[in-house]
């Protein structure tokens, strides 16, 4: 079976195991804190450089031309909120957390564990895609809002002492509406739902022992990475031009 035919096999099952309410809580508890608290550290450090380093490069192009400040930081959040929060998060997400998927279902494939679930009853997707594909959207959600406020408040730290922007000045929401909270949201969603499904889909590819979890491995951050940036500008395009 090709992989994107798995991809979509995969996502079938899963939706028709959740519709059935035939979820496994424990291991989707379990799924969640291996994707959300053992990323949060990851996820707030790379937030953190990336919002220092767009406001530092965004002010300084500002001051070659007009160095006035006040609109810096709305603009800032608003950005944050509706692009740059999910889209990070979820690239992070397919590096941290979809690499371990692909692996750890890539290592079950080759050592027939697979194969094995399927002779004892058990349906793999329902028992491993499933719980991954529910704890990574919550994670993915959970975790772009936690980088982009540490994104914020760091950007808001190098305004203050490199530009002489105040907190109050930055930290403005006049440019955030309900549209921008949406896209956010909804682009958190797919990418979360996006990542485990591709990662899930190499690692049940996976053929010749360890050098075939590797590749799956690859493949699985290859085309996680490649979705999250198709998805972002699809996303985009098509709310911009449904709110209009």
């Amino acid at each position: 079976m090709g992989l994107w035919a798995r991809i979509l096999q995969n996502l079938v099952l899963a939706l028709l195991s959740i519709v059935r309410l035939r979820v496994r809580v424990r291991e989707t508890l379990v799924q969640y804190h291996d994707a959300a608290n053992q990323s949060m550290l990851f996820v707030g450090i790379t937030m953190a450089f990336v919002g220092m380093i767009g406001i530092y490069q965004t002010a300084s192009q500002m001051a070659q031309v007009l160095p006035e400040y006040s609109a810096l930081g709305g603009a800032f959040i608003q950005f944050f909120v509706r692009e740059m929060g999910p889209t990070m998060t979820g690239l992070l997400l397919a590096t941290r957390v979809g690499t371990g998927i692909a692996a750890e279902l890539g290592s079950m494939k080759v050592t027939d564990q697979i194969d094995a679930m399927k002779l004892s009853g058990v349906d793999p997707v329902e028992m491993l895609v499933t719980p991954r594909l529910i704890s990574s959207t919550v994670a993915c959600l959970s975790l772009a809002t936690l980088g982009t406020v540490v994104a914020i408040f760091a950007g808001c730290a190098v305004a203050w002492f490199g530009f002489s922007v105040l907190p109050d000045t930055f930290l403005s929401f006049r440019f955030i509406r309900m549209p921008d909270l949406t896209m956010g949201i909804v682009k958190c969603v797919v990418f979360g739902v996006t990542v485990p499904l591709i990662s899930c889909s190499c690692g049940l590819e996976a053929e010749g022992g360890s050098e075939g979890v590797g590749q799956a491995t690859t493949r699985a951050v290859v085309w996680s990475s490649f979705a999250v940036i198709v998805l972002d500008a699809l996303i985009s395009f098509t709310m911009e031009i449904a709110l209009k």
